[in-house]
């Protein structure tokens, strides 16, 4: 079995979580067309992650430790993130305007990189809270029109050397 998962099955799996979709109901919680959902979801089957029955797919739990890492494999969390990335790279720079991106490079006192640092936390306690809050008031959503948000920050340098290493 392979160790990671393509985008385009994540969202597939994503959209699962909640329950059991038909296809036409996965289809608009994914984004993707019928064709390519099949191809996603034939090969979801074929490696146990997902179960088809009376018109419906849904993740296949009972067999979950068949496919759990599958998720959590960091190099497949890592690919994710780079492919998410360089989409929104390349959207924002194609001028849709639904995409927003930015990049600062500044240098930081101390003080400011730790008032920075303490900003993330804010953010990420923003988000926790809005998560939580769907629990106990769940909102009807599409997975495919989520918001997917990058933040964090590193030394220039430490990033140039990562890019040099990998080349």
């Amino acid at each position: 079995m392979e160790k990671s998962l393509l985008v385009v099955e994540r969202i597939v799996l994503e959209s699962l979580e909640k329950g059991a979709l038909e296809l036409d109901e996965l289809g608009l919680q994914c984004g993707l067309n019928k064709p390519l959902l099949q191809a996603v979801l034939f090969e979801l089957i074929n490696r146990g992650v997902v179960s088809y029955s009376g018109n419906e797919y849904c993740l296949d739990w009972k067999n979950r430790e068949n496919w759990i890492s599958l998720l959590k494999n960091k190099e497949g969390m890592k690919a994710e993130i780079k492919e998410l990335f360089s989409s929104l790279v390349n959207r924002k720079y194609e001028e849709d305007e639904a995409s927003n991106l930015k990049v600062q490079k500044i240098w930081l006192m101390p003080k400011e990189k730790e008032d920075l640092e303490r900003r993330l936390k804010d953010i990420d306690y923003f988000i926790e809270n809005i998560k939580e809050s769907r629990k106990t008031r769940p909102v009807s959503e599409k997975v495919s029109q989520r918001q997917v948000l990058f933040y964090g920050s590193s030394r220039y340098d430490n990033l140039v050397q990562s890019i040099l290493k990998a080349s």
